[in-house]
């Protein structure tokens, strides 16, 4: 940290986007009382992207699928992954066509 003048100037600030159920990027509001399923973080000065997933069991997690009632009593996780694994559980969360969700999770087993 950066010190001016009896205050700090902080030199990396990040925005963080949360992603819902249905793919859409959830408020601040929302972001509280929804859970998440993907996460996208950008560090300001430089613009470097960081795309995370929803793990459960070295997969991606299925919100839609047998567990998806379930999401507070399991030991999921998010990992970080490629851009291209984040897009296609993304759209799967958007469409949910299942093909996504495959390629999803091939990408993350390349990753």
């Amino acid at each position: 940290m950066r010190y001016v003048e009896g205050g700090f100037v902080p030199q990396h600030s990040k925005e963080v986007a949360l992603f819902g159920k249905t793919g859409d990027v959830l408020d601040k509001e929302e972001s509280h009382k929804v859970a998440h399923f993907a996460k996208l973080v950008t560090e300001q000065p430089k613009g470097n992207q960081s795309y995370y997933i929803r793990i459960y069991q070295s997969s991606p997690f299925d919100p839609m699928g047998p567990y998806g009632r379930r999401e507070r009593n399991l030991d999921t996780q998010l990992k970080k992954v490629s851009k291209d694994t984040f897009d296609y559980y993304v759209t799967y969360l958007k469409t949910n066509n299942s093909i996504y969700l495959t390629k999803a999770s091939r990408g993350f087993l390349n990753d």
